[in-house]
């Protein structure tokens, strides 16, 4: 099957690659940063934790930035650009 017809739009049987946002981002486009979900390659994941939540219900490993001893756990070494006071990635 060539890919054109496995992509292109939201079908049954088709791959897809999107998001699922809370808020709508034509209102306010700072909307876009409330994603709920993430879609890639027809499996589902929660956008806050990445755990799969779709076809296979699975918690995702640690990444190696969160796995103790790592000279990055916690928040170091992660950059943060939102400036809002209530930012919904709770910074």
């Amino acid at each position: 099957m060539s890919a054109w017809k496995r992509i292109g739009s939201l079908t049954p049987g088709k791959l897809a690659d999107l998001i699922v946002l809370d808020k709508n981002p034509l209102d306010d486009i700072r909307n876009s940063e409330t994603i709920r979900y993430v879609m890639v390659n027809g499996r589902l994941f929660e956008a806050a934790s990445l755990d799969e939540i779709g076809n296979y219900d699975r918690k995702r490993s640690e990444f190696w930035f969160e796995q103790p001893g790592s000279q990055t756990s916690g928040d170091a070494g992660m950059t943060h650009t939102c400036q809002e006071a209530k930012c919904v990635c709770g910074h």
